[in-house]
């Protein structure tokens, strides 16, 4: 064990009352090791949230998870005083014991807390099943008036069940407000009403549904002026001050006057057991044994299947019915237990009611372990020791607070790349393992709603470019973040500002983030902080699609509120990388509208290579037509989207193949229904330039011959890879899109009847009538001059160079000429002129490459480890250490591979070893 898990595991097994024990001194005191040590690891652990941090003189530590699980409370990393922890663990209110407060009551606590504080008497009416909790979350309800000072302390709770006298008006009208001498037979004497009773405190009133229309009318004559009248006594009122409670079972609209729950505001349903959470009725069922235990004063051993039975068993009586059956099975289990045994009882499945054993239960495997025989539960006993309440942690600050902590472990593009992931999963957990509920003031689908218009807006007018589902994402975010929010410390505070810094100076996502947070402070309301600003910036930096002029595009289009969204958003999480992404539409949507998002988003995406479109009905076949553009390429309708087409379509989008392949192969195996479109023009004449390191080099050779065709030429140039070029079906593709006069690079892709000039024939001039006959008939002889001119003039081998590298041009050529002589000598060849011309350009812009950090990571495709390439390899690294103390660099072995690719690509060479020195 190390010395850091030693430090936790002491503070761990501390007790509240020894905290003075545990300094930082008297910790280094007890292990026997530095005080700085010690004071090291114990601000490790407090940035990783295992420990608290109490700022007194001397600086206290105390276990997080001990705290945490006793009180039940999110925590800070740091506090001032331990007088400060100790009202942070006291300030609670009446609600907090309520099982469900932060998940299935959530919203109706926060609905009661609403009418609590607001002034007067607002009144509230409590629906819901028998049996749910309707007089407990009142009284709950009285309690926290009377904490909060709404309530005076010596104010009363009063309860009365209107179904008593139901059958007798009167008599129930009486009862309520009080009767006057004389108002009815046998009344001798005045009396006062529970509205009297219950001034200047609460008047519950269960089964109100029961109250006739008059009697309904002269509760809302209360409740407009707060002022009652005895019976026999109209016309004298008096005002009293009574908050009013409610509670029916039945439905709202057709038991009561329209006028009386008018006057209502503030109504809340209490939801069945069936739909309360697992651990709710987990701790439900605990929480009723602890009850008994201490009315026994016993032990209670339960037998692991009898809270399986418990926990699986539907109650038509709800909480009050397995209330019941826990007391039915104490009571069996007390009355078998033998006088001897005096400290404990032990509930079987024998215990249990004959209903409950006769109802078929199934039994779930998330409920309780079945490695545990029986439970026991003590007096003392609390629910947290057998539930593990998942649901009332903040799982956003723990994820927020791991990703604060890694930060300063890893290299920032690792932790860019791990702290997007751990969102990712913080994501996946809000939206589909956390049961959304009324967790919020504002509703999740008006927060999507808002984010969806804005981000969608965004998307065109600041040419943000992102994938996947990330509206869904970032409103679920944000829905749950109105729960909570936590006191952040200086250094967090100070670490995020360093990310987020960071984050925007190598990504475009800043003004997104603040027109974002913009939207979510003024539009919805809602409070942010730099936690949020943290989420945006990740998130955004991570969802944002890498641009790529090679990408054949994908679009599902399905009717429903999240039908395509779900499908892109699956596919590419199992892909791994966003490839697919989605338009969510309405049933009405026009077609015309359609359209036009889809026009926007070419516009935005910048396809160029095929756009996909996977649609669920055949109206939208015509889209395509709709488009009030030129397309310049292929466009293919797949109808019945679907998950399993959508994850063939991504995984041969995510090969880069071109789009005449990927439906060559769906037509081969899924046979699904397409059509496509081809573009309705003339093919345009292209040049294409590759380059086998990369579409960098091939970019900058583009710009070169550009510069030497004449100004208004119609031949368009394109930069592209080597291996691009050779992915299959790609020759068919571009040929069917352009036509293709030359490819000018550094390999031959070998296009059936397409001419291939090399880098090094251009520098040399020795193709120059090859180029010139190409381009006759598409240059006037003037231009052909002028452009034969300019090939001379601009590839020179230093203009190359000079226009590939930022380096000193003849101090380059003069050093890479060295290495190409200890290069012949040490492999005992004769380089040809072209291989010659092509070491120089390549490892130029290696040099470049390696300064700027730009390294190639991947190795040529064609090379092949053997005994003799080893031995090769290893010689050309000997002939090229000379640049690397020139230049101070290291060149990587994934570089020298490349130079021997270049060298003996049987491809490109005829050249043949016959001989290599070891050195």
């Amino acid at each position: 064990m190390n010395l850091k898990q030693e430090l936790l595991n002491l503070i761990h097994e501390a007790k509240y009352e020894d905290i003075k024990q545990f300094s930082t001194s008297k910790l280094a005191a007890r292990l026997g090791v530095k005080r700085n040590t010690v004071s090291h690891y114990l601000n490790q652990l407090v940035s990783e949230n295992k420990i608290i941090k109490i700022k007194t003189r001397p600086v206290i530590f105390l276990d997080r998870e001990n705290l945490t699980k006793t009180t039940n409370k999110v925590l800070n990393q740091e506090y001032d005083s331990i007088e400060n922890l100790t009202k942070s663990l006291r300030k609670t209110d009446a609600f907090s014991g309520v099982i469900g407060h932060d998940q299935s009551l959530y919203g109706q606590i926060r609905k009661l807390k609403a009418a609590a504080s607001y002034p007067g008497r607002l009144p509230v009416l409590i629906n819901g099943q028998t049996g749910t909790g309707k007089t407990y979350i009142a009284r709950k309800f009285f309690d926290y008036c009377v904490a909060e000072g709404y309530i005076p302390s010596n104010g009363k709770f009063v309860s009365f069940n209107c179904a008593e006298y139901a059958d007798n008006p009167e008599l129930l009208t009486s009862t309520l407000f009080g009767y006057a001498k004389g108002s009815f037979t046998g009344a001798e004497t005045a009396h006062n009403g529970l509205f009297d009773e219950a001034n200047n405190g609460m008047l519950f009133l269960d089964e109100v549904h029961r109250l006739d229309p008059k009697g309904q009318e002269k509760l809302f004559s209360y409740l407009d002026s707060g002022e009652i009248a005895p019976l026999g006594e109209a016309a004298k009122k008096k005002s009293l001050n009574v908050r009013l409670i409610c509670a029916t079972t039945e439905d709202i609209k057709s038991s009561f006057l329209a006028t009386f729950i008018r006057r209502i505001p503030v109504q809340i349903t209490m939801p069945p057991l069936s739909d309360r959470t697992t651990n709710e009725i987990r701790s439900l069922i605990i929480y009723f044994f602890i009850l008994h235990a201490k009315k026994i004063k016993k032990n209670i051993n339960v037998n692991n299947h009898v809270l399986l039975t418990l926990a699986n068993t539907k109650y038509e009586s709800n909480i009050g019915q397995l209330k019941n059956d826990v007391l039915l099975s104490v009571a069996s289990a007390l009355s078998k237990t033998e006088k001897n045994d005096q400290n404990s009882i032990y509930v079987k499945l024998a215990d249990l009611p004959q209903g409950i054993l006769l109802s078929g239960i199934s039994f779930s495997k998330e409920i309780w372990s079945r490695n545990k025989k029986n439970i026991l539960i003590k007096p003392n006993s609390k629910i947290q020791d057998f539930v593990d309440n998942y649901e009332s942690t903040n799982y956003i600050e723990k994820t927020m607070n791991q990703i604060l902590s890694l930060y300063d472990k890893v290299s920032f593009n690792s932790f860019i790349s791990k702290a997007f992931a751990k969102l990712n999963n913080l994501c996946d957990y809000l939206i589909f393992k956390k049961k959304t509920m009324d967790k919020g003031e504002l509703p999740l689908n008006l927060i999507k709603k808002m984010l969806n218009q804005e981000v969608g807006y965004l998307q065109d007018d600041l040419r943000n470019d992102f994938n996947g589902n990330i509206i869904v994402a970032i409103s679920y975010y944000f829905y749950f973040r109105q729960e909570k929010h936590w006191q952040l410390s200086q250094n967090q505070s100070k670490t995020i500002k360093r990310i987020v810094s960071e984050i925007n100076e190598v990504n475009y996502t800043s003004e997104v983030v603040d027109t974002i947070l913009n939207v979510v402070n003024n539009m919805l309301n809602l409070y942010t902080d730099d936690i949020d600003k943290l989420f945006l910036a990740i998130y955004l930096s991570g969802a944002q699609r890498k641009k790529s002029s090679n990408l054949v595009h994908c679009i599902l289009l399905a009717h429903g509120y999240s039908t395509a969204s779900s499908i892109a958003d699956t596919v590419n999480k199992i892909a791994g990388e966003p490839l697919l992404d989605s338009f969510d539409m309405p049933i009405d949507i026009l077609p015309e509208e359609i359209a036009k998002k889809v026009s926007n988003y070419i516009h935005v995406r910048h396809v160029v290579n095929g756009l996909i479109l996977m649609v669920d009905m055949g109206s939208l076949e015509k889209i395509p037509e709709l488009l009030q553009m030129d397309l310049n390429f292929p466009v293919v309708i797949l109808n019945n989207v679907s998950t399993q087409l959508a994850l063939f379509v991504a995984n041969y989008i995510k090969e880069r193949k071109p789009i005449e392949s990927i439906i060559n192969k769906m037509d081969e195996t899924i046979h699904n229904d397409y059509r496509i479109i081809y573009p309705k023009m003339v093919k345009q004449n292209v040049i294409l330039v590759c380059c086998t390191t990369g579409v960098g080099t091939a970019n900058k050779i583009k710009k070169m011959v550009e510069e030497s065709l004449p100004l208004k030429s119609k031949v368009q140039v394109m930069s592209c890879s080597y291996n691009w070029l050779k992915l299959e079906d790609q020759e068919m593709a571009l040929k069917r899109k352009y036509n293709v006069l030359v490819v000018i690079g550094t390999a031959d892709p070998k296009y059936y009847n397409i001419p291939y000039i090399s880098l090094e024939e251009l520098v040399s001039g020795s193709k120059l009538s090859t180029l010139k006959r190409i381009l006759k008939g598409i240059l006037s002889d003037k231009d052909l001059d002028h452009f034969n001119e300019s090939i001379l003039r601009n590839f020179t081998i230093e203009r190359v160079i000079n226009s590939l590298t930022i380096l000193d041009t003849k101090e380059v050529i003069k050093n890479i000429d060295s290495c190409i002589k200890l290069m012949d000598k040490y492999l005992n060849v004769t380089l040809s002129n072209t291989t010659m011309m092509a070491l120089f350009v390549h490892i130029s812009c290696m040099i470049e490459r390696i300064i700027r950090n730009q390294t190639l990571e991947t190795p040529p495709n064609n090379f092949k480890e053997t005994a003799q390439s080893v031995k090769t390899i290893k010689n050309i690294r000997r002939s090229l250490r000379q640049l690397e103390r020139i230049y101070n660099i290291k060149i990587p072995i994934t570089e020298i591979k490349y130079i021997y690719d270049l060298i003996f690509d049987t491809q490109n060479s005829n050249l043949e070893i016959t001989n290599t020195e070891d050195f």
